[in-house]
């Protein structure tokens, strides 16, 4: 059931923008669950069938759709903060008999904006939100390559609303940023967990858990080479196509590590390569190396490593 809710999400995201662009439909209009074609034509038509596709119908509910081109959804009110310079371009209210089951709201946020996703991580959290459990299996450490978009999942408890926050950077378009909000449990059956429900018993590690993400600076193309480790050593390897110095990108990379608790012993450049050495956070001697070689033209070399000194 959740997988199927997550898929109903991202038919009502792409149709929503179709709907806000065009604005071919009244504020609020509702869409009929009956299959059959409601007033104002194709679009509508395709919203109906799109949006609430006959599959739902099983459970014996009865769903409605409105939209909101432009504006959000006089009632429920939800959290949502916007950048400076951001445009709304509307919102979807899912209703389960007449009952407000699911929000979603899409925004246009200048690519000037600059750390979408911390925005909205830094701005929830004001609000009371926190960032859903961590399961295992998420994000690896070490170096990042750009994903094509990102995704965070907010709690208040482990009942709903259950917030999620996508972030999109398409190529000379405005930041694409996807928010919806379950304002019921899409998987209301026994022994279902939510996002924002720990499930019993240990949880599994990820992978370079002694690495934090590290993410490349803007205008940095960077593309993952490998990594591993064991119980005494992690590491992780990567090209960056860029023309930033290996002294400013071995900077960049080290406010990250700086952020994530590490502590820099020392740091030395030798012609090409730019390096620095670190103390881990945590239990045990772990100490760090960061380096950035300039291999060639543009091409840079990365490296950062994590040891156990014994």
């Amino acid at each position: 059931m959740r997988n199927v809710a997550f898929v109903i999400g991202s038919l009502v995201l792409a149709v929503v923008v179709v709907a806000g662009y065009q604005q071919l439909r009244p504020t609020g209009q509702r869409v009929a669950s009956s299959g059959t074609a409601p007033q104002g034509g194709d679009t509508a038509e395709l919203a109906s069938r799109l949006l609430l596709p006959p599959y739902l119908t099983q459970d014996g509910a009865t769903y409605d759709l409105r939209m909101y081109p432009g504006t959000l959804p006089p009632d429920p009110k939800i959290d949502l903060p916007r950048p400076a310079g951001t445009r709304l371009v509307g919102a979807t209210l899912r209703l389960r008999n007449n009952v407000p089951a699911s929000l979603d709201a899409v925004m246009d946020v200048p690519a000037s904006a600059g750390d979408v996703p911390a925005f909205f991580e830094r701005e929830l959290t004001k609000l009371g939100w926190s960032q859903a459990p961590n399961r295992g299996g998420g994000q690896s450490g070490g170096f990042v390559s750009a994903p094509i978009g990102s995704s965070k999942t907010y709690c208040k408890g482990e009942s709903p609303p259950w917030y999620s926050v996508s972030v999109f950077t398409p190529a000379g378009a405005p930041i694409d940023v996807r928010a919806h909000v379950d304002l019921i449990n899409p998987n209301p059956f026994p022994g279902g967990f939510g996002p924002c429900s720990q499930p019993p018993g240990p949880q599994p590690m990820n992978g370079l858990n002694k690495l934090p993400p590290l993410r490349a600076p803007a205008g940095v193309v960077m593309r993952g080479s490998g990594g591993g480790g064991g119980n005494d050593r992690q590491s992780s390897e990567a090209t960056a196509t860029s023309k930033t110095s290996a002294v400013d990108l071995e900077t960049a990379f080290a406010q990250q590590l700086v952020a994530a608790g590490w502590s820099r012993i020392a740091g030395a450049t030798s012609g090409p390569i730019a390096l620095s050495t670190w103390k881990l956070p945590g239990d045990g001697d772990w100490r760090g190396l960061l380096l950035v070689n300039e291999l060639s033209g543009e091409t840079r070399s990365l490296l950062v490593q994590a040891q156990l000194v014994q």
